[in-house]
C-alpha cells in the first residue's frame, strides 16, 4: 500500500463522527440514515455527508428501501481494518 493511499483512509477515518459510524455498524447492523443520525446527534443532512465519504472510501455499502437508504459495513471489512494496522506499522514515511 502507497503512502497516497493510507494518507486519504487517513482522512476518512480521521472524522470522530465517521469513527462513531463504524462503530455502529461494526456488528453487523444495517441502519437507515435517520437510525444512524439519531445516535451520533447529528442532523440527517451531515450524517448523509459522513456516510458518502465512508461509502466512497470502500468501508460501507448501501441500499435504497423505499425513501430511507440503510447502510452497513461492506464485507471483510474488520479483517481488512486488521490489515491496515498491520500496513501503518510497516510504511517508512
Amino acid at each position: 500500500m502507497r503512502l497516497r493511499e493510507l494518507e486519504k483512509i487517513y482522512r476518512v477515518l480521521g472524522g470522530r463522527k465517521r469513527i462513531e459510524i463504524i462503530r455502529l455498524l461494526i456488528d453487523g447492523r444495517e441502519l437507515s440514515v435517520g437510525d444512524i443520525a439519531k445516535e451520533i446527534h447529528l442532523s440527517h443532512t451531515a450524517t448523509s455527508k459522513h456516510l458518502v465519504m465512508l461509502r466512497q472510501a470502500g468501508f460501507l455499502d448501501r441500499r435504497q428501501a423505499g425513501f430511507e437508504a440503510r447502510y452497513w459495513l461492506e464485507d471483510g471489512l474488520a479483517s481488512e481494518l486488521a490489515i491496515l494496522v498491520k500496513l501503518i506499522r510497516q510504511t517508512k514515511i
